[in-house]
């Protein structure tokens, strides 16, 4: 698998910031329990989104066939959709909200990865990783929020269609498929994901956290390079691994956010 005038949270000892200014607005900074709290309950939205993630992904995965059931035409994976009753339906709308986690824990990252002292370069690559992050989040949920929604919505209609009114419904879901799925969630959902942790891999370098700045960087490069799957078999191998990846630097970064001290 987005705002307001402020792009980021500021550290707990420095005035609020907002985009494009080089002077801290005469607003009251938050109190250092805040800031402190802030990195921890960041920490924890990755762990449950990374979590979620890889239980999600084994459910669909032993239930449906997920996700190569999605190189398949709608005329076969519509009506084993609808097999996943209830319960899959819920999955998928579970699933479709994770995305969602990543924003508000970008957002309260900010304490650990920008400090009071940052130039305003620094402080523009952390709205840029959060901008990206808000958009690969709302690409990702309306990509993946598509077959609890329309497919199955289509699936129940084709059930109980004659053979022509079925093919026209299973058109339907094939386009869907690749406009929804392969063009907005896959594509631009996971192009501008691993460009946000490109941006936050930037920061922690700056930080000096070498390993986790380089584990970041490989997990977006292999991100970017298993978004071409859809157009050639030869990056399907990067595409499984940057699967592994990606759950393994949310929880890496999740542990290392709720350790951390915000930057002084």
């Amino acid at each position: 698998m987005t705002t307001p005038d402020s792009m980021f949270i500021p550290p707990a000892d420095a005035a609020v910031w907002h985009v494009g200014a080089t002077t801290p607005a005469a607003t009251l900074a938050p109190a250092p329990a805040a800031a402190r709290v802030a990195p921890k309950l960041a920490g924890l939205l990755l762990l449950a989104a990374s979590i979620g993630f890889i239980a999600v992904f084994a459910w669909l995965a032993s239930a449906f066939g997920y996700p190569d059931v999605l190189d398949l035409p709608s005329e076969k994976s519509l009506p084993a959709l609808l097999t996943l009753g209830t319960t899959g339906r819920a999955v998928w709308v579970l699933y479709a909200l994770l995305p969602l986690l990543l924003i508000p824990a970008v957002a309260l990252s900010a304490s650990v990865l920008v400090g009071p002292h940052d130039d305003v370069r620094a402080r523009g690559v952390f709205s840029a990783a959060l901008a990206l992050q808000v958009v690969s989040s709302l690409a990702m949920t309306l990509g993946l929020a598509r077959w609890s929604t329309l497919q199955w919505t289509l699936a129940e209609h084709a059930a109980m269609a004659s053979p022509s009114e079925a093919s026209v419904l299973y058109a339907v879901g094939d386009a869907m498929n690749r406009y929804l799925g392969n063009g907005l969630g896959e594509f631009v959902g996971e192009l501008t994901m691993y460009g946000s942790f490109l941006a936050l891999s930037w920061l922690l370098w700056q930080r000096s956290n070498v390993r986790l700045a380089v584990f970041g960087g490989v997990t977006a490069m292999a991100g970017w390079m298993g978004m071409f799957r859809n157009m050639t078999s030869v990056f399907d191998p990067v595409a499984e691994i940057s699967n592994v990846l990606l759950p393994l630097y949310l929880i890496t970064v999740g542990v290392w956010l709720m350790r951390v001290r915000p930057s002084r």
